[in-house]
């Protein structure tokens, strides 16, 4: 057994699980939804506060650049000074960056709401998955990292509907005020319930990397600017080029200290097991294949198709259902065929959902969206069955004492994929909206331009544009697919003992029975 053992095991809850799940699960919800929540707001925030589409971006865009930064740091802050006080620490933060967007009289205040409500959700997301981790064992740890899965991804679809449902008969202020009541429940519950994973009396606390968390903090704020920020600057420009090679200057020099450190904040080891590494790469293209997309299917059932926030959302539902019906399957899956081939399987069949996408027709109206359908169903019941067994994957190769890191690692991971993904497809439809607009230019000169016309050109600019992101989307995460099938093993525990790290492969904890 290695030392302390006992202590890392998972705690019990003071005879409330289910509130220690509610705590987690609500508080995973809010930080989420958030992502995708102010994608429909945005021309009702235009309007209401005058703004420029720049400031515009940049509403989701704080948001996901604090989240990107802090989110290692938040993590190892967890591990050091107990999860339930640094995840009560984070609600609070997360409400008072989502108290002031939604007071925000003008944009630059709600900027900064957004950067604060980053940092909270830099901070809720990781260790959300440290609690349930660390306060279950067995069945009810399966349960709940399977719950973790698919509230993730419903926080992410139900985005829109939710947002627009708000905007459009409350106001988009509201869309982030309602987050208040809900965590305040979250912070009772969380310190009705949540056990903090205790370390030994005699074991002393361990110092802070400060190196590696400022060269990691800006190697992360480095590569997310310039992802964010490189369609508007220009990917060959001179401020793209500097913070990518920043990105990598600070990433080399976090490499460097934490080979070096005596507390590193993490042990660069555990990405030689291959079960960390393969689902830290999976869920990296997995944000840069699947989690991209499903911005992009908001952006042209809205602009491509022209219909309302909400009927955006409704049009997003069959996504939805199959995430909630895919989520229990996969510690079934695991459990009959082992890791490697239930994760490298779906992931495959995800692609294949992901090019179905490319069904769309370019010249369809609203009623043509039922096209998507069958890519919607495919994808949304393998990202239910994906989401748990990368997730499980990433915490249960790590140590027990460093479950908020590894977390922290891999939520870290799927959000730079997402971000990179973003921008490439954000690329491929810049493409074909120029090509548009040099189209509508033509007809105007011409003196033929209509308004029905200029409408079909750019509903059919959006409609090419998802189709080269939905190639691009499936290839990605085709090759996730082949890397799991490459790297994660399916040996069962007793295989190799934890105490090599470099084979330290563990069947997820819902596969023992």
């Amino acid at each position: 057994m290695p030392p302390h053992a006992a202590s890392d095991a998972a705690a019990p809850t003071k005879g409330r699980p289910g509130l220690t799940m509610l705590a987690a699960l609500a508080g995973l919800f809010i930080t989420l939804l958030d992502v995708t929540v102010v994608n429909v707001a945005l021309p009702t925030i235009r309007d209401d506060l005058d703004t420029s589409f720049t400031d515009l971006e940049w509403i989701a865009n704080a948001y996901l650049l604090a989240l990107g930064v802090f989110i290692v740091t938040a993590g190892r802050l967890g591990d050091i000074h107990g999860h339930r006080r640094i995840y009560v620490l984070g609600v609070v933060t997360f409400l008072a960056g989502s108290l002031i967007c939604g007071l925000a009289g003008d944009i630059t205040v709600l900027h900064a709401g957004r950067v604060v409500q980053g940092i909270g959700g830099a901070v809720v997301i990781p260790l959300t998955l440290a609690i349930i981790y660390t306060n279950f064992d067995g069945p009810l740890r399966a349960r709940g990292i399977m719950l973790w899965g698919a509230v993730g991804g419903l926080a992410t679809a139900l985005g829109p509907l939710i947002g627009g449902f708000l905007v459009q008969h409350i106001g988009w202020e509201s869309i982030f005020l309602v987050n208040l009541p809900i965590g305040a429940v979250v912070i009772a519950a969380t310190l009705m319930a949540v056990e903090d994973k205790r370390r030994p009396e005699n074991e002393p606390r361990p110092p802070m990397d400060v190196l590696g968390l400022l060269s990691i903090s800006i190697a992360l704020f480095c590569l997310n600017l310039a992802l964010v920020n490189g369609h508007g600057w220009g990917w060959t420009s001179g401020r793209v080029l500097g913070l990518l090679a920043a990105a990598v200057v600070m990433l080399v020099a976090f490499l460097v200290v934490e080979a070096r450190s005596a507390s590193p904040i993490m042990d660069l080891s555990w990405f030689r097991r291959p079960s960390f590494g393969g689902s830290a790469v999976a869920g990296f293209l997995l944000g840069a294949g699947m989690f991209s997309i499903i911005f992009y299917l908001s952006i042209y059932l809205q602009n491509g198709l022209h219909l309302s926030a909400q009927a955006t959302g409704v049009r997003l539902l069959p996504l939805t259902l199959m995430l909630i019906v895919g989520a229990p399957l996969g510690g079934r899956l695991v459990a009959k065929s082992g890791p490697r081939v239930a994760l490298g399987a779906t992931l495959a069949l995800m692609a294949v959902g992901i090019a179905l996408f490319t069904l769309i027709d370019p010249d369809g109206d609203a009623g043509s969206w039922v096209r998507l359908l069958p890519g919607m169903l495919v994808c949304g019941l393998a990202t239910g069955v994906a989401m748990p067994i990368v997730s499980e994957l990433t915490v249960s190769t790590a140590p027990q004492n460093q479950v908020g890191v590894a977390s922290s690692v891999g939520t870290m991971l799927r959000q730079v994929g997402n971000a990179m993904g973003v921008a490439i497809m954000g690329t491929l439809m810049s493409i074909q909206i120029n090509q548009a607009e040099d189209e509508v230019t033509g007809l105007r000169k011409a003196g033929t331009l209509t308004p029905d016309a200029a409408r079909h050109i750019g509903g059919r600019a959006v409609a090419h544009a998802l189709q080269h992101a939905a190639w691009y989307g499936a290839a990605v995460t085709l090759l996730a697919a082949l890397l799991v099938f490459r790297f994660v093993s399916s040996r069962p525990p007793a295989a190799e003992p934890p105490a090599q790290p470099k084979d330290d492969v563990r069947l997820p904890a819902y596969t023992q029975r």
